[in-house]
Parts: C-alpha cells; sequence; structure tokens
C-alpha cells in the first residue's frame, strides 16, 4: 500500500503518460500495462499488478474499483474512477484525463507556493544562527585572551564576560543542534510534488 507522497508524486505524470497513449491510439488495457512497466513509483506497481490479474481472467473494471478503493489520495482514487468509468460507459477518458491533470497541476503548483513561502525565511535563519554565533561567542571568548587585564580590572559586567567565555563550546554545539533542527524543519515540510 503506498503513501499519500507515493502516489501524488508520480501522478501528474502518469496521468499525462495515459493521455499521450491514449490520445496515439492505443488502448487502455495497453496504456496501463506501459505504465506498469516502470518509471511511475507507486502508480507502476498498482497498474503491473492490474495487469497480472487480468491475465489470470480478472476483469479491468473490478480490478480497477479496488485499487480505487485501496488509494491513499483522493486524486489518485479519482484517477482510477475515471479510468473504470471509461470501461463500463465509454466516457471521453481524454477530456476527462485532461481536466483532471489540470486540476492536479493547480493542486501541486498551490502546494509548491505554500512550501516556498513556508521556507522564505530560513535563508535568514540559518545566517543568524550559522554565521553570527560562533562570531559572538567566539569574540566573548577571544577577550580573556586578548586584553587579560581587562577581567581584573573592575570593570563593571566583566565577570559575565568571563562566565561567557567559558561557554563558546556549548554554544558551538547549540548552533550545530539549532541548525540540524531548521534543517529538519525544512526537510519535514516538503510537499513532495517535485
Amino acid at each position: 500500500m503506498a503513501t499519500n507522497q507515493e502516489e501524488s508524486a508520480d501522478l501528474l505524470y502518469a496521468m499525462r503518460a495515459v493521455m499521450v497513449l491514449l490520445g496515439s491510439g492505443i488502448g487502455l488495457e495497453s496504456a496501463l500495462q506501459m505504465i506498469g512497466r516502470g518509471g511511475y513509483g507507486a502508480i507502476s506497481r498498482d497498474f503491473k499488478g492490474v495487469i497480472a490479474n487480468l491475465q489470470k481472467g480478472s476483469q479491468l473494471e473490478q480490478e480497477l474499483s479496488k485499487l480505487s478503493r485501496d488509494a491513499s489520495t483522493k486524486a489518485y482514487s479519482r484517477f482510477l474512477n475515471t479510468l473504470r468509468t471509461n470501461v463500463t460507459s465509454d466516457t471521453d477518458l481524454l477530456r476527462a484525463l485532461q481536466q483532471q491533470s489540470e486540476r492536479e497541476e493547480e493542486e501541486r503548483n498551490d502546494k509548491l507556493a505554500a512550501y516556498i513561502e513556508k521556507l522564505s525565511g530560513l535563508p535568514t535563519i540559518l545566517l543568524t544562527f550559522g554565521m553570527l554565533s560562533p562570531i559572538i561567542f567566539g569574540i566573548a571568548a577571544m577577550i580573556p585572551v586578548i586584553a587579560p587585564g581587562l577581567m581584573t580590572s573592575g570593570i563593571p559586567g566583566m565577570a559575565s564576560v568571563a562566565a561567557a567565555a567559558g561557554c563558546f563550546g556549548p554554544a558551538l554545539f547549540f548552533t550545530v543542534v539549532m541548525m540540524s533542527l531548521i534543517g529538519y524543519r525544512a526537510h519535514s515540510s516538503d510537499p513532495g510534488v517535485i
């Protein structure tokens, strides 16, 4: 059973491939067989299973109906139902697939735009944590080495600077952890449409 992301990743490409194959005069069963040969991830695996079951004597309508029930995404289920409807009532499959592929492309573009918008501030955050924090903590850590007399001069707050110098290693470790968490956040929110 494929996940939502696995199904939606190649759905648009599979739809368009079926449209091209049907438009060139190939029948639906042959088009499904061509898709089942590979290149379309979970959809190829599903169609390969359909073709194997057809060779054992199953009916195409039943196989497409079973796949549609097990589909994880509405778009994939809609695609399979369109194929099944064409088998039972001989509809204009090319026009229906054209409409669905346009709708799927719009949804993918919307997901991609939302993902880009969500990550638009990420370079600034990474610059702050990755570049500026080691510099700031490094300067604080170097003050006791550069000006040792400054620590004993009696200036208020110098004791806290000396304490900050001892935190240079943990501060760099904290910086690496924060950058890792930001990277994980960016990776985990990937819509999977590319």
